[in-house]
């Protein structure tokens, strides 16, 4: 597994877009994703972390959050690739890993996320409502 080719952090590289707040967008999130890190030259094996980490974002955006639209970003330098996830949701919380039972379909995203990324967390969107959701993969030691 070889990492893309270390630039200087004036080369580092970015992507933002947009997507309406459907059940839809997660697949065209990671689509996306994949699509950018693939001409970016990012490794594949890890490429597959990161569409598991924009996935449990969007969908978390989507399934609990009043959002309209999701703003997605992300940033690669040469030590790590920056998934960010933005939603306008009106409500003043952030997400909370939980413990799932073993009969529940739903409820470990964020502690898969907690397992595989360097660093996650939430921040406020400022004065505006919402909030930006971003994990920090590290270019090895993922999956």
């Amino acid at each position: 597994m070889t990492a893309p080719s270390a630039a200087p952090a004036e080369e580092a590289r970015q992507e933002g877009f947009e997507l309406p707040a459907h059940t839809a967008s997660v697949a065209r999130a990671r689509a996306r994703l994949r699509s950018k890190l693939q001409h970016w030259g990012f490794p594949e094996e890890l490429g597959h972390t990161a569409q598991l980490v924009i996935s449990e974002f969007v969908t978390n955006a989507v399934l609990h959050t009043d959002t309209v639209r999701i703003r997605c970003r992300i940033h690669l330098d040469s030590e790590r690739l920056r998934i960010e996830v933005s939603d306008e949701g009106a409500q003043n919380c952030a997400p909370q890993p939980r413990s799932a039972t073993l009969d529940e379909v739903n409820g470990r995203g964020l502690q898969l996320v907690g397992a595989l990324a360097q660093r996650w967390g939430v921040s406020a969107h400022g004065t505006r409502c919402g909030r930006v959701v971003w994990a920090e993969l590290g270019m090895t030691g993922a999956l």
